[in-house]
């Protein structure tokens, strides 16, 4: 994997611990601070490696010139492993996702899959899944309507609008007025980059010969109370991942990670459990730019 070109834009990345590798990447509008509750339970037990994706949080806004595929960030997470193992990607390293970001841990994961020990995604938006391998799919055309409402008011500059059609859409009626203003404003501001995620999802279109090659342990977990997109790309991985798991949040929406924390927390240190990921119990912690 080609990492070069991306440390010039470095991204955002907090950092603590010693032992395996544990990436968390977090959902479209997030970021680092999503995975809280995680990183606290994971603390000591290994290398946690939390980024803020571009146009997120700390990070830089997308580079210019590149086109909207999974690869930018995947690259740009790339040189932040290798920052935080010393100029290398280490032999071992399991991903955490969500949404757009266990998209991201999937394309990490196919370019990746010798060294990619395990997957714990939290309903995957690879939209591109749905039309690949289910053409005609109700849930493909869904997606593609709140994809034009929310482009449509970025293109107007209302990226108010656009963020309360996005945000309202996966998390429910009341959920952009539920927001505190400090979270409202920073949703606001990281929408201008939801467009290059919309692109680089719809352009996933992994065939079941792709995603057969994610041969690691993946816990795939869902909410009960999900989005037909992401319940259809759940069902549809499901049926072509050699070595998945899937687990069900009850009462749960695409949000869980946020809304449903203890529970999605829980799944997800039991499947690095599992995988032998949680051995060191040393604790370092320190923010860096990779």
């Amino acid at each position: 994997m080609n990492t070069n070109a991306f440390f010039h834009t470095p991204l955002f990345s907090r950092n603590q611990g010693h032992g395996a590798t544990v990436v968390c990447l977090h959902a479209s509008t997030g970021s680092h601070a999503q995975w809280g509750a995680l990183e606290h339970a994971l603390s000591g037990r290994c290398k946690v490696v939390l980024p803020d994706l571009l146009g997120h949080g700390h990070s830089p806004a997308w580079p210019v010139g590149q086109a909207s595929t999974l690869q930018v960030d995947t690259d740009a997470v790339g040189a932040v492993v290798r920052a935080a193992n010393s100029g290398r990607l280490p032999g071992g390293i399991h991903l955490v996702g969500h949404a757009y970001g266990a998209a991201v841990a999937m394309q990490f994961a196919l370019r990746n899959p010798v060294i990619v020990q395990s997957l714990t995604l939290y309903e995957p938006l690879p939209f591109g899944v749905i039309q690949a391998l289910s053409p005609g799919d109700a849930a493909h055309g869904e997606m593609e309507d709140i994809t034009h409402s929310v482009e449509l008011a970025i293109r107007a500059r209302d990226l108010t609008g656009a963020a309360r059609i996005f945000w309202g859409y996966w998390g429910g009626a009341n959920a952009w007025e539920a927001l505190g203003e400090a979270q409202r404003s920073a949703i606001i501001a990281r929408m201008a980059t939801v467009p290059r995620h919309f692109d680089a999802l719809f352009g996933a279109s992994w065939n079941a010969q792709t995603l057969g090659r994610l041969t690691m342990p993946t816990l795939l977990i869902q909410g009960s109370s999900t989005r037909l997109p992401a319940r259809r790309v759940a069902e549809l991985l499901g049926g072509v991942l050699p070595h998945m798991t899937r687990a069900l949040v009850p009462h749960a929406g695409h949000l869980g990670p946020m809304t449903h924390e203890p529970d999605v927390t829980t799944r997800t240190v039991a499947h690095l459990a599992s995988t032998g990921a949680l051995t060191y119990s040393v604790r370092q912690q320190h923010s860096v730019y990779a």
